[in-house]
């Protein structure tokens, strides 16, 4: 089942672990950054990205009225990379089950990230 509402984003988020299955700027195909990370998304407002035993926490939340993805892993600097290229008002596309597909809310810098439940 696919939906755009994003009452259900915050659900689905909670319900289980998730990896980065495409992460693309500017067109450029950045997935592979990701590789090996596994994110959790707690009821709580806490978002943890693991890899390797080492995780990172930082907070999330969505927007019901604008329809937004908020996340915070900290700045996009290179001493943060590459959780950090997370950190946006990401635009909810489309959320189903198993997959929760965002795009920057800015369309200038033209990134899109798609979760996929592990």
């Amino acid at each position: 089942t696919s939906t755009n509402n994003s009452s259900d984003a915050g659900q689905v988020a909670t319900s289980g672990s998730w990896r980065i299955t495409l992460f693309t700027d500017s067109g450029n195909d950045e997935t592979s950054d990701f590789s090996g990370y596994s994110f959790t998304f707690s009821t709580s407002g806490s978002v943890t990205a693991v890899k390797n035993g080492v995780s990172q926490t930082g907070s999330w939340s969505v927007n019901t009225s604008s329809n937004k993805f908020n996340i915070d892993l900290g700045p996009k600097v290179d001493t943060n990379k590459p959780l950090g290229e997370l950190t946006d008002d990401w635009k909810i596309i489309s959320v189903s089950e198993t997959v929760i597909q965002l795009e920057d809310d800015n369309a200038a810098s033209n990134e899109r990230v798609t979760f996929t439940k592990n």
